[in-house]
């Protein structure tokens, strides 16, 4: 790829992320498996780029994504560890979800019953996790259906094999709660054992909870964002961050006091500035509530700030920054001249979803470049 051709790139340290993933396997024990997620691109960062990384390690023997779309991708590209797809599938979906081998959450009343009916059409097995609602109330299995869905997997059990069940904390940081729902998951599991149902594994930490209450890891977590980066409170310090996203300078201009940058007279200045113009904007995935607070970017090393966006375009303050058009500017992570802006960082001026927030809303514009 010619990263020339594109107006901004972002870098992922595929060395990093190994990194990464054994620190994590090394905190949670040899006996807990490691689930990466790949929801999303890889939280933006590039689905099947991450996904053949990570499987270069032997300890990794599923992944998982949220829609079947993903999982298809996954074994298109010849990823051929479980996949589990922990979203809902649709029912026009099964046959392919099937065919591919992908392991589908079940978590709705009738699912067994349709994935049957899939897995015999084409003469093989369904595999399935049973997703328990714990309280998230999103999708799941509640406990008072247990009764039902039990006699619909009994009903189909030639064609539908049980690999695992789980569900997911709604609150990681209500420590009350999250005992709760952890009751809650494991009566269903024992519920579901009790009627002779095995369940081969059990999981419902993630990132954030596998970092604070390691006492819900069970027999595997599943890990998104902490392979991507550090818990954005209360970093733990061995897990670096993986992207960093890079842009150009397309035009340079003195502005005087008084001056208006952008559309409908955006940001009146106060002062005489120098005005540099970056192509990239709303468009290919920054954050406009970035630039109504003028949050930081790096140009050259030295901080710079946003004043004005647009769809394809954005206005930088860089006034003091020796620069000129094509010198490179940082919106987040490394940018080579020893300066770094942490992306939890950079969200949480935002009251943002994490740094995976900023990445995963970068646009197919931005190239995706792997250091290895």
């Amino acid at each position: 790829m010619n990263i020339q051709m594109n107006n901004s790139y972002i870098e992922v340290n595929m060395q990093a992320l190994l990194d990464n993933a054994r620190a994590i396997l090394r905190g949670i024990g040899e006996q807990t498996k490691l689930i990466p997620v790949l929801k999303d691109d890889a939280y933006g960062l590039g689905l099947v780029p991450v996904a053949k990384q990570l499987c270069t390690l032997p300890e990794i023997s599923a992944v998982a994504v949220s829609h079947v779309s993903e999982g298809l991708e996954l074994r298109a590209a010849g990823i051929d560890r479980e996949i589990l797809v922990m979203a809902s599938a649709l029912p026009f979906q099964l046959e392919a979800a099937v065919s591919a081998g992908l392991t589908l959450a079940c978590g709705r009343l009738g699912l067994v019953s349709e994935l049957a009916d899939a897995a015999k059409a084409l003469g093989r097995k369904a595999h399935i996790h049973i997703k328990i609602d714990t309280g998230l109330h999103r999708i799941g299995i509640e406990p008072e259906e247990l009764d039902s869905f039990i006699a619909e997997l009994k009903a189909n059990a030639e064609h539908v094999l049980v690999d695992g069940a789980f569900s997911h904390f709604s609150d990681s940081s209500n420590p009350e709660l999250s005992r709760g729902e952890y009751g809650v998951f494991c009566a269903a599991a024992d519920k579901l054992e009790a009627a002779g149902i095995r369940i081969p594994l059990r999981h419902m930490a993630s990132s954030a909870t596998s970092e604070t209450h390691p006492e819900y890891n069970m027999d595997a977590v599943r890990i998104g964002r902490r392979l991507y980066m550090d818990n954005p409170s209360t970093p733990l310090g061995n897990i670096t961050e993986l992207a960093s996203w890079r842009g150009y300078i397309t035009n340079i201009k003195l502005r005087r006091a008084g001056d208006t940058v952008g559309y409908g007279e955006g940001v009146r200045l106060e002062h005489d500035s120098v005005i540099a113009t970056v192509g990239i904007g709303y468009g290919d995935g920054l954050n406009q509530e970035l630039v109504k607070i003028k949050a930081p970017l790096l140009v050259k090393g030295k901080a710079a700030h946003y004043l004005a966006c647009c769809m394809d375009q954005c206005m930088i303050d860089v006034t003091g920054i020796e620069c000129k058009v094509g010198d490179e500017v940082t919106f987040f992570g490394y940018d080579g001249k020893g300066g770094y802006l942490s992306s939890q960082e950079i969200a949480a001026m935002i009251n943002g979803d994490e740094g995976c927030g900023l990445t995963s809303a970068l646009s197919k514009r931005v190239a995706r470049v792997y250091k290895y």
